[in-house]
């Protein structure tokens, strides 16, 4: 089955400073770089969330996004960082 096409998964999230809506939007953009990513045989990448079209209406801007491969072939780490503001969020895909 494609990537583009499977169910993202959120696993478990750690939040700092990161209101329900921000963490919202953010887990948006975590799963859409995981179905992006999940095609590549990329294993590590580092984002800034301003290139992603809908950051800025969405209120995603100046954090960085740190995208792991887990030790499965879906699992993915993604971590959000802006200044003390931190989202940690574990997914794959099915």
């Amino acid at each position: 089955m494609r990537n583009s096409i499977k169910k993202a998964i959120i696993d478990d999230i750690i939040s700092q400073n990161i209101d329900a809506n921000l963490q919202e939007n953010l887990i948006d953009l975590f799963e859409y770089a995981m179905k992006s990513m999940a095609a590549t045989l990329v294993r590590e990448a580092k984002f800034e969330t301003a290139d992603f079209a809908t950051a800025k209406a969405r209120g995603c801007e100046g954090f960085n996004l740190l995208m792991s491969r887990t030790n499965s072939s879906d699992g993915w780490l993604g971590a959000f960082e802006r200044g003390d503001d931190r989202l940690d969020v574990i997914g794959h895909l099915e």
